[in-house]
C-alpha cells in the first residue's frame, strides 16, 4: 500500500478561497444594489420632473 496523500488544499487555502468568495459575492451584491438604487432615483426623477406648465419664463436666445 502506499502512503502518498492526495494533494488537498491546506485549511489555510480553503479559508482565503472562501474568504475571497465571500467577497466576490458581497462586491457584486453591492453592484447590483448600486444599479438598482441609479434606475429607482432615475425613475423617480423623471416622473416628479416632468412639470406640465414652465414655472418661469422661457429663455430662448436670438440671432
Amino acid at each position: 500500500m502506499s502512503k502518498k496523500q492526495a494533494v488537498n488544499e491546506s485549511p489555510l487555502d480553503a479559508l482565503t478561497s472562501e474568504s475571497a468568495r465571500q467577497r466576490w459575492e458581497l462586491f457584486h451584491r453591492a453592484i447590483a444594489h448600486a444599479k438598482e438604487s441609479n434606475t429607482a432615483s432615475m425613475d423617480e426623477a423623471e416622473t416628479h420632473g416632468a412639470d406640465p406648465e414652465p414655472v418661469g419664463p422661457m429663455l430662448t436666445i436670438v440671432r
